[in-house]
């Protein structure tokens, strides 16, 4: 009996640790729930999700959202803004983020803002790590159509097809 009490502490310890390891983003909203049992936030009206990451805050305001905190994820709708550090900003209809890949993925009248490149299309994608976003669909590029997916680097500022 001794053992399983000492093992089920172990885990409990071992566990604990891990959980206070792993990022936790900061909710705001008028309204939310939280189920402890599923880790999921269900955020509704001027919601704000701010993720710290070790290189860079991401903070993403909307409508509603979906907070998934042992999946790392954030899937949200309505007037969407994801800033990036200052650095960049995005603004969509629909986003669904996954902080275990660094990438988030846009859709629905995207514009995309880094220093004076603007770029509009029907969907994005920007990964954090990599530090490339990736657009397709209607794209446009500081106002002229671009005839093909786009991909934009944003450490060189440069634009390129894909």
């Amino acid at each position: 009996m001794k053992k399983i009490f000492l093992l089920f502490t172990l885990i409990l310890l071992c566990c604990s640790s891990l959980c206070q390891a792993a990022e936790q983003p900061t909710v705001t909203s008028d309204k939310r729930s939280f189920n402890p049992l599923t880790g999921v936030y269900l955020l509704e009206g001027h919601a704000t999700v701010r993720w710290p990451d070790e290189r860079m805050d991401l903070v993403i305001t909307c409508d509603r959202a979906q907070v998934l905190l042992y999946q790392l994820e954030v899937h949200a709708e309505g007037n969407i803004k994801l800033d990036y550090d200052k650095e960049l900003r995005f603004t969509c209809d629909k986003v669904d983020v996954y902080h275990t890949d660094r990438t988030a993925y846009c859709s629905g009248n995207t514009v995309f803002r880094c220093g004076q490149d603007v770029i509009c299309a029907d969907k994005g994608a920007y990964c954090w790590k990599t530090k490339l976003a990736v657009f397709s669909g209607n794209v446009k590029v500081n106002g002229k159509p671009w005839p093909q997916e786009a991909e934009y680097n944003v450490k060189t500022h440069k634009l390129s097809e894909r």
